[in-house]
C-alpha cells in the first residue's frame, strides 16, 4: 500500500475556505479529477452518504475518501490533517478575541461581521427548508421545529418525534412497513459498538465529575450538537448557542462572533464550538476559580475531540452505505423528517441573529445585503465577512 500522503490532507486543510460548498469542490477536483482516487460516480456516492449522515459534511468526505484508500487509520490521520489548520487558527483568534476586549475598533468590526453572517444563515435556512419540505409532513415539522424553538423547546426532543414519526407512521398507500435492509441493520450495529468508547468516556466525567461540572457539560454539548447535526453545522451551531448562553460561555448577543471566526478561518465550521470551549477555559468556566490559556487550550482541543472524533466514527461505521447505497424507506423517510426539523432550527437561527440587528438600522441593511448576496452567489461567504467587518470597521471611527 502506498505511503500515506499525509501533507496532501494538511494541505487540504489550509486551503479548505469558504464553507462546505467550496471544500467539498475542491475535494473533487484534487481526488477526482487530478489525482483519480476514486471515479465521479463513487464520489457522488460518497458525498450523499455525507449529507445524509450527522456531522460535518466536507470532513465526513474527507474521512471517507481516506478510508476507502487507507482504511479506518487513513479517515483518522486525514481528519487529523484536515482539521488541525483551522483548529489552531481558531485557537489563536480565540485568545486574541479574549485578551482584546478592550480594543476600541474591535466591538464594531465583529457587529459589521455578524450582521453578514446572520444574513447568511437565514437564506442558508430558507434554501434547506426549500430543498427538504416538499411533503407536508415535514413542512410541518419544520414549522414546529421553528415554532417549538422559539418557545424554548430542547431541539433533541423535536428531532426525536420527528424522526419517530417518520420511521413509524407510514403512508396510507403503503400495503406493509418495508423491513429493515440488512446493510442498514449491521451499519447500526457498528455505530453502536464504535461510539460505545466514547460514550463510556463521557459517563466517567459525568460520574467523576458531576454532571454540573463545566467541563462535562462542553464535552457533553459538543457530542451533542455533533451526534444530532442532521441539515449540516449550523443545525449543531444553534446548539451550541443556546447551550453557551445557558451556561455563560458566550452571551446570545456575541453567539455571532463565534460564527464569524468559523466562517474566517479553513476548515469545518463545527470549528466555532472549540472557538466557545477556548472561552469557556480562558474565563473560567470549565474548572471553577481557574482560567488563563493552558485551560482555554484545554476546552479548544477538548470541543474539537469531541465533534470531529464521533463525526468519524459514524462514517465509519456507515462508509460501506456508500457502495451500496442508502435503499431503507423508512431510515430514508425519518431522516427526511429529522432534516427538516434542522432546516427549521437553521431558519430559527438565522431569523434570531437577524432579528438582534433591528436596533441598529446599518447592521440590519449589512444582514440583508448580505443574503441577498448569498443568494445570488455573488460573493463567498468569507468576502461576505470581510465586507461585513470593514462597514463595521468605518461605523465604529
Amino acid at each position: 500500500m502506498a505511503s500515506f500522503p499525509f501533507l496532501f490532507w494538511l494541505r487540504m486543510g489550509l486551503l479548505s475556505w469558504g464553507g462546505p460548498g467550496a471544500q467539498i469542490a475542491l475535494l473533487e477536483q484534487e481526488c477526482v479529477q487530478k489525482r483519480g482516487w476514486l471515479t465521479a460516480e463513487a464520489f457522488t456516492r460518497a458525498l450523499g452518504l455525507c449529507l445524509f449522515l450527522p456531522g460535518p459534511e466536507a470532513q465526513q468526505l474527507v474521512a471517507w475518501i481516506a478510508w476507502r484508500t487507507h482504511g479506518w487509520r487513513g479517515a483518522a490521520a486525514a481528519t487529523l490533517g484536515f482539521v488541525l489548520p483551522g483548529l489552531i487558527a481558531c485557537g489563536v483568534l480565540a485568545w486574541l478575541y479574549a485578551v482584546g476586549s478592550g480594543w476600541e475598533l474591535l466591538p464594531g468590526v465583529l457587529a459589521g461581521a455578524r450582521a453578514a453572517v446572520a444574513g447568511v444563515i437565514l437564506v442558508v435556512g430558507v434554501k434547506l427548508l426549500m430543498r427538504t419540505c416538499e411533503a407536508l409532513p415535514r413542512r410541518w415539522a419544520a414549522g414546529l421545529s421553528f415554532g417549538g424553538l422559539c418557545f424554548g423547546a430542547p431541539f433533541v426532543f423535536i428531532a426525536m418525534a420527528a424522526g419517530l414519526h417518520g420511521w413509524y407512521v407510514r403512508p396510507e398507500d403503503e400495503e406493509a412497513p418495508p423491513p429493515v435492509s440488512d446493510q442498514l441493520r449491521l451499519a447500526g450495529m457498528r455505530l453502536g459498538r464504535y461510539l460505545l468508547p466514547v460514550l463510556l468516556v463521557y459517563l466517567a466525567l459525568w460520574l467523576g465529575l458531576k454532571h454540573s461540572h463545566g467541563y462535562v457539560q462542553l464535552v457533553e454539548v459538543s457530542l451533542f450538537a455533533v451526534l444530532t447535526s442532521f441539515g449540516g453545522a449550523y443545525a449543531a451551531l444553534g446548539i451550541w448557542r443556546v447551550r453557551a448562553d445557558g451556561l455563560g460561555w458566550l452571551g446570545e448577543a456575541r453567539f455571532g462572533d463565534a460564527l464569524v471566526i468559523g466562517e474566517a478561518t479553513p476548515g469545518p465550521l463545527l470549528l466555532a464550538g472549540s472557538f466557545i470551549g477556548f472561552l469557556a477555559g480562558f474565563n473560567g468556566a470549565l474548572f471553577a476559580g481557574y482560567g488563563g490559556v493552558g485551560l482555554g487550550v484545554l476546552g479548544l482541543f477538548t470541543a474539537a475531540v469531541f465533534t470531529f472524533v464521533p463525526s468519524t466514527l459514524v462514517l465509519l461505521a456507515c462508509a460501506p452505505l456508500a457502495e451500496e447505497g442508502v435503499g431503507d424507506r423508512r431510515f430514508h423517510d425519518a431522516l427526511g423528517m429529522v432534516s427538516a426539523v434542522a432546516a427549521g432550527a437553521i431558519v430559527y437561527l438565522g431569523f434570531a441573529l437577524c432579528w438582534s440587528q433591528f436596533s441598529t438600522p446599518l447592521f440590519l441593511l449589512v444582514s440583508v445585503g448580505a443574503g441577498w448576496m448569498f443568494y445570488q452567489q455573488k460573493l463567498s461567504v468569507p468576502a461576505l465577512v470581510g465586507v461585513g467587518a470593514v462597514i463595521g470597521l468605518f461605523s465604529a471611527r
